[in-house]
């Protein structure tokens, strides 16, 4: 009986984690714009390499988006 239980709230749990991952929503295109121009500045203050600028904004825009609440992209325009 503790196994059935416990194996229910295991996929209860589950259910419900992975709801709230489907239910993030699309940040706003001007969202994204800011926090690119924002990335971008960071990078230029740390000195990143030219060759590394498009992923260190990609992470960095996506760190931002996840922190409020948005869904994650997959590339970015520079």
């Amino acid at each position: 009986m503790k196994n059935i239980i416990l194996g229910m709230t295991a996929a209860l749990a589950f259910v419900t984690t992975s709801n709230l991952a489907d239910e993030q929503t699309i940040a706003p295109q001007e969202l994204i714009r800011e926090f690119t121009l924002m990335c971008l500045e960071w990078a230029n203050d740390d000195n990143v390499a030219a060759n590394e600028l498009n992923q260190y904004v990609l992470n960095c825009v996506n760190d931002e988006l996840s922190s409020d609440g948005y869904r994650a992209i997959s590339s970015i325009k520079l």
